[in-house]
């Protein structure tokens, strides 16, 4: 077996494993079973080996180096519903009061008797960006 590759985690190396064997390269990780029982023992090794047999390291080789790298610009976002009505900005969140009454019942244990009373009121979110106050079902 020839070392073609060192990783610095184990994922890392299953993944490129995985990778080979989808090809139909039979693959192994020496090092799998130490780095699996310590992640920290990766760095006394020097990474984790990737080896193959000598017949077909050039092809692995270039197959792992060849990576097929994805091109962000045709990914176009999912059109977003949950913008501010006002101003489109998508930094908002729940009403302050209602957070400050979340950690509030951390320190007071009582106030979680309460807390479905509040929250069964209708939510009211604020923009960071605008200030603007609306519900959810506008």
């Amino acid at each position: 077996m020839q070392t073609i590759a060192n990783y610095p985690d184990l994922v890392s190396a299953q993944l490129a494993q995985s990778l080979l064997e989808a090809e139909g390269i039979e693959s192994s990780i020496p090092d799998e079973h130490l780095a699996g029982v310590d992640w920290r023992m990766s760095t006394a090794l020097h990474g984790i080996r990737l080896q193959v047999g000598p017949d077909d390291a050039e092809e692995a080789t270039a197959l792992l180096n060849d990576g097929q790298a994805v091109d962000r610009s045709e990914i176009v976002p999912p059109e977003r519903e949950d913008l501010c009505p006002s101003c489109g900005s998508d930094a908002f969140g729940p009403a302050r009061w209602r957070r400050r009454l979340k950690a509030a019942t951390m320190l007071f244990p009582v106030l979680f008797l309460v807390l479905p009373i509040f929250l069964a009121v209708q939510p009211t979110l604020v923009c960071g960006a605008c200030g603007h106050r609306w519900t959810d079902s506008e």
